[in-house]
């Protein structure tokens, strides 16, 4: 899983249509990922949300106040961490320093 960290205060009251406009295009490294057989679903989250623990809910959390936090994901096949790796310097978003990719391998659960 490559997760998408971004500046999220500079992002918390723009428009989507401007928080999209700003960065690069994402659909030509997404295209190239499917052509290679790599790519399996992505998304960019919303603004808003809530932070749930045992002591309640919390609607537009401390989440949205942090200077960095997540943003979005892309699930994708990756021979192994490098490749994976590999994939994510790819990131249009990664090159001109606009966002960081964490690299997370998904585990099962022990039986």
């Amino acid at each position: 899983m490559l997760i998408v960290r971004e500046n999220l205060s500079k992002m918390r009251d723009l428009t989507p249509e401007q928080r999209f406009g700003r960065g690069p295009d994402m659909n030509g490294w997404v295209n190239d990922l499917i052509k290679d057989g790599k790519y399996i679903t992505g998304q960019p989250f919303a603004m808003k949300g809530y932070y749930v623990s045992k002591s309640g809910a919390v609607s537009d959390g401390n989440f949205l106040h942090d200077k960095e936090g997540v943003s979005g994901f892309d699930l994708i096949y990756a021979v192994d961490l490098n490749d994976a790796v590999e994939i994510a310097q790819r990131c249009p978003m990664v090159k001109i320093g606009m966002a960081i990719r964490e690299v997370r391998p998904l585990e099962e659960f022990p039986e």
